[in-house]
């Protein structure tokens, strides 16, 4: 069977999706072949028979040459693929309906996200079926939908506590923006401070959207003005390859996001045997309660971190993960699901 996937982006360093190429290796394992179509392509290195083919964004087309150059690719590659797989954009789904129910193409949609627009419910309605990493992913009823996992990568994120350092090492993850309450993270950091406890946070993520650029520029004001800058570093973005390293040099990993869904970041820090401290809706689920932050509070997050400072759950996170949210895990379901729906529907 072959697989069409069509993407934002195809790069190795890319920070927030080069975890899809782990994607892309193991499914190509699943299929005889794989066509990528993708607005921008990088750098990657993937197996022979998946081709990636660039719409045209990192030429710096307009979005109509854009649109027209996956119409066109769509139709040549026709006898490409069997199935379809669009990755988060649910718009994808509703630009290419029409050609692919001409070509009698079964239509699959991942996301995960608590974030439920016009263009989801009317996805819903057209695509054959629905992946998602847990029940918060995709928040609409629909006898289309399975929850697969966040699909971790258990070989590339694995423990490595020789790389942790003499204090107490805290991170973070994940784009700057004020749905991640940093300034939780930065108020408790002082507390830290005054109570004199030995320790760092790092901090890994830039801001995308023109609200995010200002709040990060507020972020590092109040570092200053509480004198942290010796306590906390901004890093930015990194290339994807370097997470782990991050993850194996941290003692606790904090997210304090209200996204909704499971932040992948999560997982990845459980998978290295980190320490997890969460608000997030879908982490409070399962995590034990000694790790879970309930309102945002400063000085609940810094008695928490104090707390389990000395204390190691790695062994119980990571099995968690491997358990509920394995990349391989993921790729067999997400396979076998494909090959099924479309004999079924065929």
């Amino acid at each position: 069977m072959k697989l069409l996937i069509v993407t934002q982006k195809v790069d190795q360093n890319d920070q927030l999706l080069g975890f899809s190429l782990r994607w892309f290796r193991l499914l190509a394992q699943k299929f005889s072949s794989i066509t990528i179509l993708c607005l921008e392509r990088g750098e990657f290195d993937l197996p022979e028979n998946i081709q990636v083919i660039s719409l045209g964004k990192d030429k710096g087309d307009s979005k109509l040459v854009q649109l027209l150059n996956f119409y066109k690719n769509a139709w040549l590659f026709r006898k490409e693929y069997d199935a379809v797989f669009v990755f988060m954009n649910a718009i994808w789904v509703i630009v290419g309906w029409c050609p692919w129910r001409l070509l009698d193409k079964k239509v699959f949609l991942w996301y995960a996200h608590k974030t439920i627009t016009w263009k989801h419910r009317l996805a819903e309605k057209l695509v054959n079926g629905i992946f998602t990493s847990t029940s918060e992913g995709f928040r609409m009823k629909s006898k289309k939908v399975m929850v697969v996992g966040q699909g971790i990568d258990m070989d590339f994120f694995r423990p490595d506590k020789t790389k942790r350092p003499d204090h107490l090492s805290i991170l973070s993850v994940g784009r700057i923006a004020p749905i991640k309450n940093y300034e939780i993270l930065i108020r408790s950091a002082e507390i830290l401070r005054n109570q004199g406890i030995d320790f760092h946070i790092t901090m890994i993520g830039e801001p995308v959207f023109r609200e995010d650029i200002e709040y990060e520029r507020n972020l590092k004001s109040i570092v200053s003005e509480m004198g942290l800058d010796k306590y906390i570093t901004f890093v930015g973005k990194i290339v994807n390859k370097e997470l782990p390293l991050h993850y194996q040099s941290s003692h606790i990993f904090v997210n304090l996001g209200k996204t909704g869904s499971l932040d992948k970041t999560i997982v990845e820090a459980m998978a290295c045997g980190v320490n997890v401290i969460s608000s997030n809706d879908a982490a409070t689920k399962f995590l034990p309660k000694e790790l879970v932050v309930a309102d945002n509070d400063p000085r609940e997050l810094a008695e928490k971190i104090k707390e389990i400072s000395n204390k190691d759950y790695g062994i119980e996170l990571r099995e968690y993960a491997e358990k509920n949210h394995s990349l391989a895990n993921l790729v067999e379901k997400i396979s076998s699901k494909i090959q099924i729906w479309r004999s079924q529907l065929s």
